[in-house]
């Protein structure tokens, strides 16, 4: 029986490849430089960098959280295992203060990762504002009493197709780089459940 002690990075990994692979052949066609210099409020670059800032973020939470149920499974006794520590705690304890200390564990886990999702979240929202001010750009180059004239209908037209090209392309921006790193997320909260589910089992046996 093969022991995968890197499962969660190889998962991670094989994910963000994809993306990235993704992310390649779309800039490689030309429609990154066009969604960016078509977005004249440059959401589409605030979208781009909290994007890579979570993705950093989740990949340094992948490791952490990889190398805690590396610790975890081989029983380790380092000091900056989480299972360690547990276990030294629990020493003693009765069932319901075992419990409390287990909920502690979990909202630790959970606040290591509760930033990823927040940030893809906030990609959504980038994306919906946005969609908003492309609109507020498309309509404020509508003026009655304008059809007479071919110059100023050409002008309404050019900023009717501005304001919707930022209007799409943030929206989409937004809502790519969104489930990105929600799979991200995803991935790392199956992952600490796994750890959480390890320490409190093993604690459980040694008691």
């Amino acid at each position: 029986k093969l022991d995968f002690k890197f499962l969660l990075i190889l998962r991670f990994s094989l994910i963000n490849i994809i993306g990235f692979v993704f992310l390649f052949v779309i800039y490689s066609q030309g429609y990154i430089t066009k969604a960016i210099d078509a977005d004249i409020t440059n959401v589409i670059l605030l979208i781009f960098v909290l994007f890579i800032l979570g993705f950093l973020i989740s990949s340094v939470r992948a490791f952490w959280i990889s190398k805690q149920l590396n610790y975890a499974e081989a029983k380790s006794q380092n000091k900056n295992s989480i299972a360690y520590q547990y276990q030294s705690n629990i020493i003693g304890l009765d069932a319901s203060s075992r419990n409390n200390l287990a909920s502690s564990v979990r909202i630790k886990l959970a606040g290591k990762i509760n930033l990823i999702k927040f940030t893809a979240n906030t990609l959504v929202i980038l994306g919906l504002i946005g969609t908003v001010i492309g609109f507020i750009i498309a309509l404020s180059g509508v003026e009655a009493g304008v059809s007479s004239n071919p110059e100023e209908i050409s002008k309404m037209i050019t900023t009717l197709i501005q304001g919707m090209s930022v209007a799409l392309y943030t929206t989409l921006a937004g809502s790519i780089c969104s489930v990105w790193l929600n799979i991200c997320y995803h991935i790392l909260s199956s992952g600490a459940n796994k750890l959480l589910s390890k320490i409190i089992e093993v604690g459980e046996i040694n008691q």
